[in-house]
């Protein structure tokens, strides 16, 4: 008999909500200056799943989408900008040829867009989760990009990179990015991500299940117990 409380049941459950996340994430994405928006809504979403539990898919996204959207969508065209300028930089020393200066400041791009993808990957949950001006927001996404560069940072930056780089030389792969890719990269991320914000962020804990806030309890109950 199938229960609600079965794996396979949960299994599928969390699979269709991640399908129905990425198709949204897709959609909204589509008029390119709200891609912002929609990025902060995909982790409002994986992020709020990560913490308490699937919920209203459709309910969820839209909320943050709509809460979320100017903030977002400033910071997007933004780092919008920084990646075009970036884009073109790397495409001049591709075309000219100058020597080993070519290799040498096509690899200051290449640390730069790495650079980039970094900051992005906290820019947006930042958004996201926390509630400041934009100039704080930036701040704090660089604050955490930087603090947290080993091995948070460089393992989520690493995911994107590879999920992007695998989808863009293979064509299967780039399918089961537009069907499921984007939002379970967001899922996985967000692991890493709320254990960082655990960090910074005062929420109630959900009991001893509770497995991002566990070693903070352990260190309280050990510290009163001696």
């Amino acid at each position: 008999m199938f229960t609600y409380d079965n794996p396979v049941i949960r299994f599928l459950n969390k699979v269709a909500d991640l399908l129905i996340l990425n198709i949204l994430f897709i959609i909204c994405c589509l008029p390119i200056f709200t891609i912002g928006a929609s990025i902060s809504a995909l982790y409002s979403v994986s992020l709020r799943s990560v913490r308490y539990g699937d919920g209203y898919v459709w309910k969820n996204f839209f909320g943050a989408f709509k809460e979320n959207f100017k903030q977002s969508t400033i910071a997007w065209l933004i780092m919008f900008v920084v990646l075009v300028l970036l884009f073109l930089d790397i495409r001049f020393w591709q075309q000219i040829d100058m020597g080993s200066i070519n290799s040498i400041m096509l690899g200051v791009s290449y640390v730069i867009l790495f650079l980039w993808i970094c900051f992005e990957t906290w820019l947006f949950p930042v958004i996201a989760k926390m509630k400041d001006g934009l100039s704080m927001q930036f701040k704090n996404a660089a604050k955490m990009t930087i603090g947290y560069l080993i091995p948070y940072t460089l393992v989520c930056a690493l995911i994107k990179f590879v999920l992007l780089y695998i989808s863009y030389v293979n064509l299967p792969m780039l399918m089961v990015m537009f069907m499921i890719g984007f939002s379970t990269e967001a899922y996985i991320c967000s692991f890493f991500i709320y254990k960082v914000f655990s960090k910074h962020i005062e929420e109630e804990s959900l009991g001893y299940d509770d497995l991002l806030y566990k070693y903070e309890k352990e260190e309280e109950e050990s510290k009163e117990e001696n």
